[in-house]
Order: C-alpha cells, then structure tokens, then sequence
C-alpha cells in the first residue's frame, strides 16, 4: 500500500503521481492535457505542475481540485481529494480503475525518483551560476533620484534537493539590509524571489540566463520603494557583472558620473581591457529607459473611479 504522509503538501504530490499512474500519463505534459481537457483555462500547467510534483508547493485555487476530480470521473468532491489522507486517495483510485494498489504505489514511487533526478540535474546545470556579482541599478528613491544604486549579489548551492539559493545586499540608510531567496530557472531566464525583514518589502528579479562562465546578469528588478515618504511599486534595469572577491563592503549610492562604475568594477577586482566601454555599455543600458514608478496619486485616481463603479455594480 502507498505509505501514508503526514505532511500535506506531500501527500498532494504523492496523490497527484498516483494519479498520473493511473491515467497512464507519461509525463506532466500528458497530465497537463487531461486538465485541460476538462477545463480549458485550468490553472493546473507545466510550470506550476512541476513544483506540485515534487511537493515544494500547493495549488492555491480551489477551482484546481474540482477540475482534479472531474480529471479522475469521481464523485468525491475536490476538497475531498486535497484533505484526503494518501491511502484513502489510493483507495478510491484503485476502486475508479480497478487498479492493483501495489502497481500503482510502485509506478508512484518510481515517479518520485525521476522528478527529484530531474530537479538535481536542473539545478546542477545551472550551477555555474555559483558565485559573487556586483549589482548596478537606477536608485528608487525619491532622495537620490538620477543616481545609481550597487548592491551586491550572491548565488549559491541550496540544501540538497533545494534549487539554488541567493543573497542580495544593499546599503539602505546607513545600514546594509539583506535579501534571501530562491533562484529558478525557467527556459531561457531566471526569476530571484527575495524576502528580507518584515519591515522591508520584498524584491523580485527576472533576468536573461547567460551560457558558462555567466560573467554577467541583466534584467530587470521590481518592488516597493523603501526610503520613501510612501513605499511605491517601482521596477528598473539591473546588471549584475560577476566580480572573483567579495563584494558587499561597497554598496552605496553615487552619481553616474563618467568613470565612477569602471572604478568599482576594478576595485571589485575585475581586469577589464577596455575599462571606457565597459562604463559606457552599463551607463546607457541603466539610463535608457529610466525608472518605471506608480506613484500614490496615479492609484489614488483609479481608485475613485473604479469604487462607485464596483459598488454601484454590486
């Protein structure tokens, strides 16, 4: 019999290979399509499917279970299949397809294996990563507007099982505050999701995913403005060079002014040839398109339009 988990969130993964086992699925794809199958706009898909499958999250739209069940033809209702105990789930399975319990708890297993062999070899391939970047990014902040802000990343390998992790550190106020997050690699890019203390808004980076030695990162960053008179949603260009040394003593703010980045890439310990170019290339692409902010008054005017009509409509 399938053994019975007590956490719940891998209780879902288990239930949903059981699943996938007795549908005759061969990969999440096949499992995507019979979710799509019953419903078109189902919230179940690749990307969500694939952190489901190895129990790192839960579905957070109830409307997900529903489809589950019309996906299996039971009577069950979705809230049953997402607090239902493994067993149990196995139970009402093997009674739907007049399955062998212990077939389909091996075919489950082996499900398992190959997802967690299938995260190790992602993550490992993404591993080159690893390492200390110098961070150049359009400051947020109404106090130091028309400056650039360095700040400081680092990625590196997580407990085993766990994608790799990063750090991200800037010089706010005096004082140096910390980001801790996940990195995930989907495609062709990486998504940095990073949380720092209560008191600060988290920040979120997507960035190009370059091919080995990943000398440099560039994307975009987004959050709420922190030193503020009120903490706006704001998002800029980043670029992320990789530096050989250690690189959070410096984070700071400072005017781009001709020379002033060359000078922190080489006392970050980077030889650079063409240390000009190397100024010019990271300016332009910083100041191109300048600073994305919703300021207050913007969400202020929406709001007073769209409340009457909300209410009048309800």
């Amino acid at each position: 019999m399938l053994r019975s988990v007590p956490a719940m969130q891998s209780d879902f993964a288990t239930k949903l290979r059981v699943t996938a086992a007795a549908l005759g699925c061969a990969s999440r794809k096949d499992l995507c399509a019979r979710f799509r199958a019953v419903n078109p706009g189902t919230h179940f898909d690749l990307e969500r499917s694939h952190k489901w499958l190895q129990g790192r999250a839960l579905p957070r739209s109830a409307q997900v279970y529903d489809d589950w069940a019309k996906v299996l033809g039971t009577k069950r209702s979705g809230a049953w299949l997402a607090s239902c105990t493994g067993d149990a789930f196995l139970e009402e399975i093997c009674a739907l397809y007049d399955a062998d319990p212990a077939t389909l708890a091996e075919r489950a297993e082996v499900s398992a294996e190959d997802a967690a062999g299938a995260a190790s070899h992602s993550h490992s391939e993404a591993g080159y990563l690893c390492g200390t970047y110098v961070c150049y990014s359009l400051a947020w902040s109404p106090y130091y507007r028309g400056q650039i802000i360095r700040g400081a990343l680092t990625v590196g390998t997580g407990r085993k099982g766990v994608p790799l992790q990063a750090c991200y550190a800037e010089a706010l106020l005096t004082r140096q505050v910390r980001f801790d997050g996940e990195v995930l690699i989907a495609g062709r890019t990486v998504h940095i999701d990073l949380r720092g203390s209560r008191s600060i808004a988290p920040l979120f980076m997507s960035l190009h995913l370059p091919g080995p030695p990943a000398s440099v990162l560039s994307g975009v960053m987004s959050g709420a403005i922190t030193v503020a008179p009120e903490a706006e949603p704001a998002a800029s260009r980043m670029v992320a060079v990789r530096v050989p040394v250690e690189a959070t003593a410096s984070n700071r703010y400072f005017a781009p002014i001709s020379g002033t980045i060359a000078a922190d890439l080489l006392a970050s310990g980077l030889r650079l040839s063409a240390p000009e170019n190397a100024e010019v290339l990271i300016r332009d692409f910083l100041l191109g398109p300048g600073l994305n902010q919703v300021p207050q008054s913007d969400q202020t005017q929406l709001t007073s339009l769209f409340d009457r009509c909300y209410l009048d409509s309800c």
